[in-house]
């Protein structure tokens, strides 16, 4: 990790040191099939790189999607030429000069790359936290307001962990950054509202559009709406309750969606199957 020429992505810095690899018939290493990896692996791909995408789960996507997303990515980075090693684990990167040369896998084999994207997830900050002495637990504990275990203290965004659902839960996403982050500076003032998410995230891969709505934690059935190759979506449910929507250049199953779940609603599944209903309907019940 240390060999020249491996980098990570995490800011506008990061980006320029990477561009200047971005030449076509470079071959390059992801380490990590989740979305920055996979938005990674997309650019490289349409830039003309050699592209391989190596993931130690036993498929892309595995943490945050169901196999049928998995499944449609996959078959879009293949139709690419991006290799994808699923169930694989990077062992060890071997190095020419300190410029990282090779990448040795855990079945045994090895490619020959020029550089490599680490895309394998985060740890929250929470040094400053600790330092303070704060309740850290999957980033810096906060009550619904946004006060940590010190009430003069308040944190908000990917760095927090927050009550939800009888559990805590911890978001990666711009809009709930935002979205607390505006609630926090309220409660500041003495508004004292509980922050209630309305989760969503989006991803761009090629020509595809990735719209998610919700979230799929405890899902046990999805329904699958498909209207053209690359236009689909897929409905989360837990039991009868719709939980969360991924929506493939399809915004208007993505809108319905997402209105259904923030207001608590559910969609019946033969209608979701249904691709000659117009889902525009759900929102009038």
């Amino acid at each position: 990790g240390h060999l020249g020429k491996v980098f990570a992505l995490r800011g506008l810095a990061d980006v320029a040191k990477l561009a200047p690899e971005f030449k076509f018939g470079q071959k390059v290493l992801i380490i990590g099939g989740g979305y920055i990896g996979l938005e990674a692996a997309a650019v490289a791909a349409q830039s003309g790189l050699d592209v391989t995408v190596v993931e130690m789960a036993e498929r892309i996507l595995q943490r945050v999607s169901a196999p049928q997303t998995s499944n449609f990515f996959r078959k879009l980075h293949q139709s690419h030429r991006v290799q994808i090693k699923e169930g694989v684990a990077l062992k060890r990167l071997k190095g020419n000069h300190d410029v990282v040369s090779s990448a040795i896998f855990s079945d045994g084999t090895e490619v020959d790359i020029d550089f490599a994207i680490v895309g394998i997830g985060i740890h929250p900050v929470t040094d400053i936290a600790e330092d303070a002495g704060l309740e850290c637990s999957n980033g810096i504990s906060v009550n619904q307001m946004g006060q940590t275990s010190d009430p003069a203290i308040w944190a908000a965004g990917d760095c927090c962990s927050f009550p939800y659902n009888g559990g805590r839960l911890r978001l990666e996403s711009v809009p709930h950054a935002i979205d607390q982050g505006e609630l926090v500076a309220r409660n500041i003032t003495g508004a004292q509202l509980a922050y209630c998410p309305n989760p969503w995230f989006w991803s761009d891969q090629y020509d595809i559009k990735l719209q998610i709505a919700g979230l799929n934690n405890g899902f046990n059935q999805v329904v699958t709406r498909p209207t053209n190759k690359n236009t689909v979506s897929f409905w989360y449910y837990k039991d009868e309750q719709l939980i969360a929507v991924d929506a493939m250049n399809d915004p208007r199953a993505y809108m319905v969606g997402k209105r259904l779940i923030d207001a608590g609603k559910t969609a019946p599944k033969d209608f979701i199957k249904d691709v000659s209903f117009e889902l525009k309907n759900l929102l009038r019940t």
